[in-house]
């Protein structure tokens, strides 16, 4: 099917009734970044071994308050510190943001999962969807706020729930003198996937406890084919990548994922991905490249199969008076659009259609006090799949859902795996084409879409 296309700055937008196109125009002035003493040599990444520091569940050691978030107490609100713990450091004036995980783990109800700097406004932008009895993650870049702390709160509706914090790594100020890595995005590209002979031989799903060592520095992608997707070179430090479980064997079971950068070598006490039996599901993440170049896929229990999409990497050793890959947060999310509002079209987006949606204007929007902050590459933000329905009455609907950059064929890839009735979020990093735009991408059904602007990524 042909495609759509809806461009424009992402404030406000005009339908041209002559034809299928969206204009969107700057009404409301910039959006601001965060970094107070300017842009300098921050916004480079510092991985960190993944570290739990939160855990609201009564039985859990670092329980500081005894029970779950209760939408009874304080509005299912809860202040957690960040600044010094887990190997982020203890000094403000070192930490832009954070790469943290959320997990929600037995709501009562459905919901989502609210998150930003603790004495700020909450905003609209949700990290996390969930329903009644889910344990969903999701991976967030984030500002830190008073006390060096964040504000999780669950929305309303829920009753209680548990949520669980666990800490990736973090980006540096203008002002830290540690040195650490840029974020070079990548148009999606596939470089593992278990059901396929070619990754894997006998396209076997991962098993009980198994692990499997994924080459990273170097590695080729396919559909399409990329040669050398991540660099063969030992300033590669680390890789984003989108993993996807599918769950669906007839021996799989409840489990969880892990991507580490060395082989386990005792109890893995971490995820990155939750599954339950019959789950398609993909989340984000951000690993360090170990020893050998590698990277470690590990499934807790049963019989899963996994795909691995890189969209990124990143790159150390890189000369300080360049901008390429640092990445800078906004000081708050931006919902950068909406497709159930009627500013955006209230048009879901088709069976095996993709439409263009211009960063142009919003990459110009882009400032620190009151100046541009210059060209960037990719946007990262939080994209949430909602309301598919179904195009034939007798048939159910799932799909995959893609973002990727309008000039670049589109990749075999997904951000999201979504089913009828459930909302499905996951942390996006999405490379922007020479003309600032991307294409979004839906296999099946119809669905809306939303996503939150967090940070954006600079180049030279």
């Amino acid at each position: 099917m042909s495609p759509r296309s809806r461009k424009g700055s992402l404030f406000a937008c005009v339908l041209l009734a002559s034809a299928l196109t969206f204009t969107v125009s700057s009404v409301g002035g910039d959006v601001p970044v965060a970094g107070a003493a300017g842009l300098g040599a921050g916004g480079e990444y510092h991985p960190l071994p993944p570290t739990r520091i939160y855990d609201s569940r009564p039985s859990s050691p670092i329980n500081s308050s005894g029970a779950a978030l209760s939408t009874a107490t304080n509005g299912g609100a809860a202040d957690i510190k960040v600044l010094g713990l887990g190997g982020v450091p203890a000094s403000a004036s070192d930490v832009l943001a954070v790469a943290v995980s959320f997990t929600v783990v037995n709501p009562q109800r459905g919901g989502f999962l609210t998150v930003y700097p603790t004495g700020s406004s909450p905003g609209t932008s949700s990290v996390l969807n969930f329903n009644p009895g889910q344990t969903v993650p999701n991976l967030s870049i984030l500002t830190l706020g008073a006390n060096g702390s964040i504000t999780v709160k669950i929305s309303s509706n829920v009753g209680t729930a548990d949520v669980l914090v666990d800490v990736f790594g973090w980006f540096s100020t203008s002002t830290s003198t540690a040195p650490g890595a840029r974020l070079i995005p990548v148009s999606p590209g596939r470089i593992f996937d278990s059901r396929v002979a070619s990754f894997r031989a006998g396209a076997a799903p991962l098993g009980q406890g198994e692990t499997v060592v994924l080459p990273i520095r170097g590695v080729d992608a396919k559909d399409p084919d990329i040669t050398d997707i991540v660099p063969n070179s030992t300033e590669v430090t680390g890789v984003v990548v989108n993993v996807t479980g599918i769950n669906d064997q007839s021996g799989s079971s409840n489990t969880f994922i892990s991507v580490l950068p060395e082989n386990p070598t005792g109890p893995v006490t971490t995820s990155n991905l939750n599954l339950v039996p019959g789950q398609v599901k993909a989340n984000l993440v951000i690993v360090p490249v170990g020893a050998d170049g590698a990277i470690r896929l590990f499934n807790n229990a049963g019989s899963t199969h996994l795909a691995v999409d890189v969209v990124g990497y990143m790159r150390g050793n890189q000369n300080a008076s360049t901008r390429l890959g640092r990445v800078v947060p906004l000081t708050s999310p931006f919902r950068t659009f909406d497709t159930r509002q009627p500013e955006f079209g209230n048009v879901p987006l088709g069976p095996g259609q993709s439409e263009t949606w211009s960063f142009d204007k919003f990459v110009a929007s882009v400032t620190l006090d009151g100046q541009s902050v210059g060209k960037q590459i990719a946007i990262i933000g939080n994209l949430t799949g909602t309301g598919l329905t179904r195009t034939t009455a007798s048939v159910p609907a799932n799909t995959y859902f893609t973002m990727y950059p309008s000039d670049a064929t589109r990749p075999l890839a997904s951000n999201i795996n979504v089913t009828e009735g459930v909302d499905v979020p996951n942390l996006a990093v999405v490379k922007l084409s020479a003309d600032n735009s991307i294409d979004a991408y839906n296999n099946a059904g119809n669905i809306h879409y939303i996503f939150d602007a967090a940070a954006v990524v600079l180049t030279d």
